[in-house]
């Protein structure tokens, strides 16, 4: 198949090439990293589209796109399903993997690495000896979990106690255990609140991706840390994509996300973002 990636980050070059060693054609579009490619010369032909770039570029690229194309979204940005409304193949892609960690082809903290998609299409493309696709047929339930676990990261590097980079996420302190347990609750009722599915959870996508992400290899992990060390600090200085940062800000486009009271720590989250990039 004809496969084109729009974003050529680390995440998206990586599955572009497993798409690629799996027998696709091949082809990437990035303003930044591929400046004079064009996204129409990309897409025209395309017979899949997969959205890898960050959540904040939507608005511009995807009224660009052809409809009647199946579109995979992999970007873990997305609160609403409102983006991708027109699109008559949409499905989502998500789950508990690191971009080095699918180079590699292995794990440190797992024996395999586990995706979850909402389309048996990304099972075709991406499956691998050392990569497995998982079937969820819920798409907005693998959007919103791979949302959350992005903010709930930066609330667990606001939590940390300095352990050393790379660590095991099963080797926890004390008060990491606390945040997980805490995120484990309250994590499925934001889900439940919104109309997705909390049994998601149990997914790669959902609590395992979390725990993945609440280390020193996530951005939004990193950027919660050192939101903890200048928590007076406004406008803080953002070096590259932090997920999490850009949620948060999407809050305001969509008024009818539900935020239930019980989401304590969701809210503490949102807050302390929302007062530091002022």
């Amino acid at each position: 198949m004809k496969v084109t990636f729009l974003g050529a980050g680390a995440f998206g070059s990586v599955l572009g090439n497993i798409a690629k060693e799996n027998g696709n054609e091949v082809k990437f579009y990035d303003p930044i990293k591929f400046p004079k490619i064009k996204l129409d010369d990309v897409v025209k032909d395309a017979e899949v589209i997969v959205y890898v770039a960050p959540s904040a570029a939507a608005k511009r690229l995807l009224p660009k796109l052809p409809k009647d194309v199946p579109l995979i979204c992999a970007s873990k940005g997305f609160i609403s399903m409102k983006p991708f409304e027109g699109f008559e193949n949409f499905s989502a892609l998500g789950g508990a993997s690191f971009s080095e960690d699918l180079e590699k082809g292995y794990s440190p903290y797992d024996n395999e690495i586990v995706l979850t998609a909402s389309s048996e299409l990304s099972e075709q493309l991406f499956t691998t000896d050392y990569l497995q696709i998982e079937y969820f047929d819920d798409a907005y339930s693998i959007l919103l979990c791979g949302a959350l676990k992005n903010v709930y990261a930066i609330g667990a590097g606001m939590n940390t106690d300095d352990r050393p980079a790379g660590i095991n996420p099963r080797m926890m302190t004390a008060d990491d255990a606390v945040f997980m347990r805490a995120v484990a609750f309250e994590m499925p009722e934001v889900l439940e609140a919104n109309g997705a599915n909390p049994e998601t959870m149990m997914l790669s996508c959902g609590l395992r991706d979390f725990t993945l992400t609440a280390t020193e290899g996530s951005r939004n992990y990193r950027f919660g840390k050192t939101l903890k060390e200048n928590p007076g600090v406004s406008g803080l200085e953002i070096g590259s994509t932090v997920e999490g940062i850009a949620v948060i800000e999407s809050l305001k486009d969509y008024p009818d996300f539900k935020i239930p009271k019980s989401a304590k720590i969701l809210k503490d989250i949102i807050e302390k973002v929302e007062n530091a990039i002022k």
